[in-house]
């Protein structure tokens, strides 16, 4: 999953329980001093939770009350609300309040439980993996107060089948169809066509069951995506959802103006008895897009007006408001802080960008230092040198090409691997958004490489554009940031999606157009390995494989610092480094 700065801060097991923690890297870097101290990256305990896990009403979360309207403030648009083509931090959060899916994580503390949403259970299979079968809960309903039936969350699958809505989740598509290609094999339901039985059984209106190509123990963390959202045919709208998806959950879009202004209003038809996660504290959300980064830190900082009651997505601060931060104990008291399972980097376009040692080069060249001061320096996140994240199940760090650069790289040593080459001069065009950040994170960049002999020129994309942009295969850029979650914390969700050769489709993200048949080969090898632990270390293999190719440069393991107003109360991460919307109230 993406981020917008998509993940999961849980550790899996096939059928049963596993817990992991590993502790973040040091940075070893020279940059400005943070007073703060550094959280270490945990992977949460998690747990498959029971059919009492699962029933409702959520916990009441300690001090809160009804009323009131809370603000939040998000830098971009929603490119997409359809819950089955949302695969980024910011809109999965907002989808995962309007809309229910037929699993869900309870995130209590630090334990993280799989539980059932929509069914009263996270599922069950009685062949080891290859059928799995769901109940649904009673008293389900949409906004207008119709029920939610099983052949609406049979729908809802179908529509994700639809080559140009690929933008989203394809797991169970593809374990459905067997292939990646999934739209070869079923075209969606627009034209009037099913999935049969022998895909999705539907007996009756509580119970849908998957029968799948190939056993996947992971299915019932799949099942926790938008993918399986219900949608009844008759509330069709197509595009129309991707701005104001038909309400299962607790609140309902009532207005949407995009680009500047949704409004979430309770969903008077939510029945809290059936939902596990999820409050109705505040009368309303009012999120206001387009806001620049230190808008809406100078706005929060001062909490002026309605601005003492809003809060921000999640948007990680900027140089200046991280040493605010540091030296304002008040403020720090209203800020969120932890280490979650992003991974930012910046991809190389492997398409345009052939020879391995001139990617080679870039990592070597490449200023990390001087580039993550433009976010706050050790505040936004250790130096990465894994694609792993440590909140990976077997993370293990190795011996990587940084090793023995300076934190800024060393721009001479890159300038003699290009001369050997024979690439001085190489075209390198580095797109980055118009935000603040990544436009001072470019100077740098530019500057640096420019000294080791490449050619840089800089291309400016609309914020809301950005990933759209990259995802393409004939994406005019060389290198450009980029952000990964597992959608659940083992390297199956990971690898496979990020450097699959199969994933160079348009709008797939596997950004850096990365092809390798032998990596290839050892996804799906280690796919097929049951154990979680054995298959862990298999994974942290593959990632010392990969990057022998520099595909990427790892860049940092994202700390998520999400500041909140004074009258916020129940602001904490949720499992996509955004504020949980959940458990949000007004003081």
């Amino acid at each position: 999953m993406t981020t917008t700065g998509k993940r999961r801060i849980v550790a899996l097991c096939a059928v049963g329980a596993l817990a992991a923690s590993a502790s973040a890297c040091s940075s070893g870097s020279g940059d400005k001093k943070d007073n703060t101290a550094k959280p270490s990256a945990k992977t949460a305990s998690v747990i498959i939770g029971s059919v009492a896990d699962s029933k409702g009403p959520a916990a009441e979360v300690p001090g809160a009350k009804k009323g009131g309207v809370a603000g939040v403030l998000n830098r971009t648009g929603f490119s997409h609300l359809d819950p089955g083509r949302a695969y980024v931090s910011n809109l999965m959060t907002v989808d995962e309040l309007v809309t229910r899916r037929l699993t869900t994580y309870k995130i209590e503390g630090d334990k993280t439980t799989l539980v059932g949403d929509l069914a009263t259970d996270p599922g069950t299979t009685t062949d080891g993996g290859k059928t799995w079968k769901y109940t649904l809960k009673d008293g389900l309903k949409y906004e207008d107060g119709s029920p939610i039936v099983a052949a609406d969350v049979k729908y809802g699958v179908e529509r994700t089948f639809f080559k140009a809505w690929n933008e989203g989740p394809t797991w169970i598509q593809t374990w459905l169809a067997g292939t990646d290609n999934y739209f070869d094999t079923y075209p969606g339901p627009f034209d009037g066509a099913e999935l049969g039985n022998d895909k999705i059984e539907v007996p009756d209106a509580k119970t849908i069951i998957f029968h799948l190509t190939s056993p996947q123990a992971d299915f019932p963390f799949a099942a926790a995506m938008g993918t399986t959202a219900p949608m009844p045919k008759s509330k069709e709208t197509k595009e129309g959802i991707d701005t104001k998806p038909f309400a299962s959950g607790a609140y309902k879009i009532s207005s949407h103006e995009p680009d500047k202004q949704l409004i979430l209003d309770r969903n008077p038809n939510w029945d809290p008895n059936t939902d596990a996660v999820r409050h109705q504290y505040v009368d309303s959300f009012k999120l206001e897009m387009g806001i620049p980064a230190a808008t809406q830190f100078q706005r929060l900082t001062a909490a002026a007006g309605s601005d003492a009651s809003a809060f921000t997505l999640n948007e990680r601060p900027d140089a200046n408001f991280a040493q605010q931060i540091a030296t304002d104990p008040a403020l720090k008291n209203r800020v969120t802080d932890g280490v979650g399972p992003f991974t930012n980097r910046w991809d190389i376009n492997n398409l345009r960008i052939t020879d391995v040692n001139v990617r080679k080069a870039m990592l070597t060249a490449f200023p990390r230092q001087s580039a993550r001061l433009a976010e706050g320096g050790p505040m936004s996140g250790d130096f990465a040198t894994t694609i792993a994240s440590p909140t990976q199940l077997g993370y293990a760090p190795y011996k990587s090409l940084f090793d023995g650069l300076p934190p800024d790289g060393d721009q001479a040593k890159a300038k003699q691997m290009l001369e050997a080459a024979g690439k001085v001069g190489q075209k390198v065009v580095l797109c980055i958004t118009t935000t603040k950040v990544q436009q001072e994170r470019a100077l740098p960049i530019m500057d640096m490489l420019g000294k080791a002999g490449f050619q840089m020129e800089r291309k400016e994309i609309p914020d809301k554009e950005y990933y759209d942009t990259i995802g393409m295969v004939d994406t005019p850029c060389d290198l450009y940031w980029a952000s990964w979650a597992a959608d659940w914390p083992t390297g199956s969700t990971v690898y496979t999606p990020v450097y699959d050769s199969r994933q160079v489709k348009d709008k797939l993200p596997n950004y850096s157009k990365y092809k390798n048949p032998a990596v290839d080969a050892e996804i799906d090898r280690i796919l097929k390995i049951s154990d979680p632990n054995a298959q862990a270390v298999e994974w942290m293999k593959l990632d010392e494989k990969i990057m022998q190719d520099v595909p990427s440069i790892p860049y940092t393991y994202m700390r998520h610092r999400l500041v909140y107003g004074p009258q916020i109360g129940g602001a904490a991460l949720n499992i996509y480094g955004a504020i949980n919307l959940n458990n949000v109230f007004i003081k």
